[in-house]
């Protein structure tokens, strides 16, 4: 019977360790109250260097958890021999370096790397599949020599065919209930976090900024320069007024203007590949009780008594319209009483269950 408590645990991490925290960080972080967790940043642009040395090495973030970044020694390429080459022995050197070549468990968030988990010798392995990659052979590899496959949609399922499979939705953590109340804005804005980049629907974020131009619209997150014209207007050209774009906030940080948030979107354009799933921060709106404004998405958070969903425009519109008059004390504690279903104490009872 295996618990996750006590154990060494292997967060394999397509995503760096940092302010910005995604399901991967989030699961470290979770993971480390109860076991030793080493976070494994993929590894910087391969240069001739690298030849001579992996340059292992470890920081603490707390006493449990530790980040590890490396280097290949070989260069990734096309060659599969020279993939598997290096993997042994990026694997030989980390577990020396950690002083312990058996026990893991390998917990897997990236599909192009450590296909080979056996190398690890762990007691369980298991690839976390949190997006829609393209089943390349690396992940095909990676899905058959992993005990498990976990997603947090049906969807993320679709062709992967895995030796055990878990359907889990998203969590949270129990200190994302409670706000401090800091924050250098007043309240009332209507707020999006997340990466502000080619999944967002801009059209629609367009019609929303014209239409509530009293509003301000606060978005939070790294913005990437798109080439689309519209988005550049949006994000690059300042014509709004009402759009604010105040960068990166340190995922600790977010529930403080989550809490002083009127409405929080999620305005992805489902015609984007991958992007018709939740994103984690639906959670954190809820944990605050906030009015969720989202496409209709397939996944276990998208529940209609909770999630104000729209299937175009118009819908979205007259949902932001009525967002004052439509609220009241119940709804706020029905969402959080319903984030609450998700908390990681849940899911990690959920995947010690898969394991077993």
């Amino acid at each position: 019977m295996i618990k996750l408590e006590k154990q060494t645990i292997l967060v394999i991490s397509n995503e760096p360790w940092g302010k910005m925290w995604f399901s991967k960080h989030n699961w470290a972080n979770e993971l480390s109250h109860k076991n030793t967790v080493y976070f494994i940043n993929s590894p910087k642009k391969w240069t001739l260097k690298n030849l001579f040395s992996s340059n292992v090495e470890i920081s603490n973030y707390s006493e449990s958890l530790s980040i590890i970044n490396y280097n290949n020694l070989l260069p990734l390429t096309r060659f599969g021999l020279i993939y598997k080459w290096n993997e042994s022995i990026v694997v030989k050197l980390l577990t020396k370096k950690l002083k312990k070549d058996n026990g893991f468990i390998f917990l897997s968030f990236d599909p192009y790397r450590f296909s080979s988990p056996q190398l690890f010798k762990p007691l369980k392995s298991i690839f976390f599949r949190v997006d829609i990659f393209l089943l390349k052979k690396r992940e095909r590899r990676l899905i058959n020599n992993v005990d498990g496959v976990i997603v947090t949609a049906k969807e993320l399922l679709k062709g992967v065919n895995a030796k055990k499979e878990l359907v889990i939705s998203h969590g949270i953590s129990n200190s994302e209930f409670i706000s401090e109340n800091k924050i250098e804005y007043e309240a009332g804005f209507i707020l999006y976090v997340g990466q502000i980049d080619h999944r967002l629907d801009v059209s629609l974020i367009k019609r929303m900024l014209i239409e509530f131009p009293d509003d301000q619209f606060l978005f939070i997150g790294t913005l990437v320069n798109i080439s689309n014209s519209l988005f550049q207007e949006l994000f690059y050209q300042n014509k709004y007024k009402n759009l604010i774009i105040h960068g990166v906030e340190h995922f600790k940080n977010l529930k403080n203007y989550v809490n002083k948030a009127k409405a929080c979107l999620v305005p992805m354009d489902l015609s984007v590949h991958g992007n018709s799933v939740h994103h984690h921060k639906s959670l954190q709106y809820l944990a605050m009780g906030k009015p969720v404004v989202s496409p209709v998405f397939n996944d276990k958070i998208n529940n209609v008594e909770f999630i104000l969903g729209y299937k175009n425009e118009e819908e979205a519109i007259d949902i932001l319209k009525n967002i004052n008059i439509s609220e009241t004390p119940e709804k706020i504690e029905k969402r959080i009483s319903f984030a609450k279903q998700f908390l990681y104490s849940n899911l990690i009872k959920k995947v010690e269950a898969f394991l077993n």
